[in-house]
């Protein structure tokens, strides 16, 4: 039996940062489909520090098995050159759902925000910061 791919999302890369809007509830054949399309998209960042900003205002839900699949992937993520992401998100369950997804990866660092353009400042901030730590 195969099914349909439930959730959306939209994927832009903004120089070195990731940006990502899951939207809707997502099955697991909806969440092959996102990591898909983001591969093809990180391909093009290694080789430095990199970012990602997570707007998950319009993600719904989604079960343990997806939630599980999406950790793997930000847990990828992060071991191969992903150093800061920035969640955008409401409420208390969304908070949840990203602690079960995000906490405990080896970023260097996560921080939650309430708006896109917070995030990307921050993730912006932070990779520019740590580009010159290394070059200095």
């Amino acid at each position: 039996m195969h099914l349909q791919p439930h959730g959306q999302f939209e994927l832009q890369q903004r120089g070195r940062v990731l940006l990502c809007r899951p939207i809707g509830p997502f099955n697991l054949a909806g969440a092959m489909a996102y990591e898909a399309e983001f591969g093809q998209l990180i391909e093009k960042l290694s080789g430095a520090p990199w970012g990602i900003v997570e707007v998950a205002t319009e993600f719904e839900a989604a079960g343990p098995e997806v939630l599980a699949r999406f950790r793997r992937q930000f847990g990828w993520c992060a071991a191969n050159g992903c150093a800061f992401l920035a969640v955008v998100m409401e409420g208390h369950f969304k908070q949840y759902l990203a602690d079960q997804v995000f906490g405990g990866l080896p970023f260097q660092g996560l921080h939650y925000c309430d708006s896109e353009s917070e995030a990307m400042a921050w993730v912006q901030g932070q990779l520019a910061r740590s580009s010159h730590l290394v070059t200095a």
